[in-house]
C-alpha cells in the first residue's frame, strides 16, 4: 500500500476528521463458516468470543505453548460465520494452523476477496465492520497503563472495486496515529513477545477465560510475576528525525531496549514505540545519539495482580 499521498501530516488530520480513508492492502480477510465457527475460535484464542452476536467484533490472539504472541486476529461475528482480518504476510500460516486444529469441528475455512478499508470515523456504510476498542475500559481484563489513549479506529470489509468517494491517506499517517496511542500490532512482536509487555491484555485477552494454548503463562505472569520487557512511548528531542525499527535504545551509553516503530506526528513531533527491559530507569533515553523523553506505557511493576503502587503517566524530563 502507499506510504503517503504527498503530505503525511495533513493525511493524519484528515484521517482523524473522518475525511480520508486508509486502503489496507496489507490486510487479508479469512472466512470461517459454520454454526460452530465462533465457539471453535473461542476455544483456540485468548479472548472471550462465545457471546458475540452477529455484527459485533473483537480482537484476539493466538499464542504459542509458552504464551508468546503468534497471531493477532480481528474478529467480526456473522450469522453462523466469522470473518477474520489478518496481516497478509501471516495469512497462509494462519490458514494452515486453523486447518490443523479443525479435527471434527464442522467449519469451513477459506480466503475471501473482500478488501479492508480503515477509518477513524463512522462512514455510515452497510458493511461488516471491526471496531478497535484500544483505549476503552477493559472488560474481563486490565489495562496496565494509567493513561487511556484514544484510538477510534475501525475497519470495513468491502467488495472489490467499491469507491467510497473519499481521498486516501497513506500508511505513514496511520503509523503516526497508532504510535501516539501506543497501539501494538503483530509486526511489533518478536518470537519472545508476551501480551503483557505490550499492554495487549486490555484489548485482546480475557483473564477469566482458560483452556487455550499459552493461557497458563498469561495467568502466571499477570498474577505472580512481571513481564520481562515493557512498552514505552518515546518523544525524540529532534523533531524531524524518525526512529527506525530495530534501532537500539540506550541509557547512559548502555542498550536497554529496541525501537518497534517510529513516525512524525502532526502535533507531537518525532515519536516512537520502544520495548525496554523491565528495570530500565524511568529517565530520559537516547536513540542513535538523539535524546528521547520516555513516557511510561507498561510500568515496571505490571503483573503481580496485587495493586502495587505505580507511577502516574507522564513524560520524563530527567526528574522522577
Amino acid at each position: 500500500m502507499n506510504s503517503h499521498f504527498g503530505n503525511p501530516l495533513l493525511e493524519q488530520r484528515k484521517l482523524l476528521e473522518g475525511t480520508a480513508i486508509l486502503r489496507r492492502s496489507d490486510q487479508s480477510v479469512i472466512a470461517i463458516d459454520g454454526v460452530e465457527a465462533l465457539n471453535w475460535l473461542h476455544a483456540l484464542t485468548s479472548q472471550n468470543l462465545v457471546n458475540l452476536v452477529p455484527g459485533q467484533s473483537a480482537e484476539t490472539l493466538i499464542l504459542d505453548p509458552k504464551g508468546h504472541v503468534e497471531f493477532q486476529l480481528k474478529v467480526i461475528a456473522r450469522a453462523e460465520a466469522v470473518r477474520l482480518v489478518v496481516d497478509s504476510d501471516r495469512r497462509d500460516a494462519l490458514i494452515s494452523y486453523l486447518q490443523k486444529m479443525r479435527f471434527r469441528t464442522k467449519v469451513e475455512i477459506r480466503e475471501t476477496d473482500e478488501t479492508v478499508v480503515g477509518a477513524f470515523a463512522d462512514l455510515g456504510i452497510d458493511a461488516p465492520v471491526w471496531l478497535d476498542i484500544w483505549g476503552q475500559e477493559p472488560k474481563g481484563s486490565v489495562r496496565y497503563a494509567i493513561k487511556a489513549r484514544s484510538f477510534p479506529y475501525r475497519e470495513y470489509l468491502l467488495s472489490p472495486g467499491v469507491d467510497l468517494g473519499l481521498p486516501e491517506a497513506g500508511m505513514l499517517a496511520f503509523e503516526a496515529l497508532r504510535i501516539a496511542a501506543a497501539r501494538p500490532l503483530l509486526r511489533d512482536a518478536d518470537e519472545k513477545t508476551l501480551p503483557h509487555e505490550m499492554d495487549w491484555l486490555q484489548s485482546a485477552v480475557h483473564l477469566s477465560k482458560g483452556c487455550y494454548r499459552g493461557q497458563e503463562t498469561v495467568s502466571k505472569v499477570h498474577n505472580l510475576g512481571h513481564p520481562p520487557r515493557r512498552l514505552a512511548l518515546l518523544h525524540l528531542d529532534t523533531g524531524d528525525v524518525i526512529a527506525n525499527k530495530g534501532e537500539a535504545v540506550t541509557f547512559q551509553g548502555k542498550p536497554v531496549g529496541t525501537i518497534l516503530a517510529g513516525a512524525l506526528h502532526f502535533e507531537l513531533g518525532s515519536i516512537a514505540l520502544a520495548l525496554l527491559g523491565r528495570i530500565t530507569p524511568y529517565a530520559n533515553l537516547e536513540v542513535a545519539g538523539v535524546g528521547a523523553e520516555q513516557e511510561v506505557v507498561v510500568p515496571a511493576d505490571a503483573g503481580k495482580a496485587a495493586n502495587l503502587p505505580r507511577p502516574s503517566a507522564f513524560k520524563l524530563s530527567g526528574k522522577k
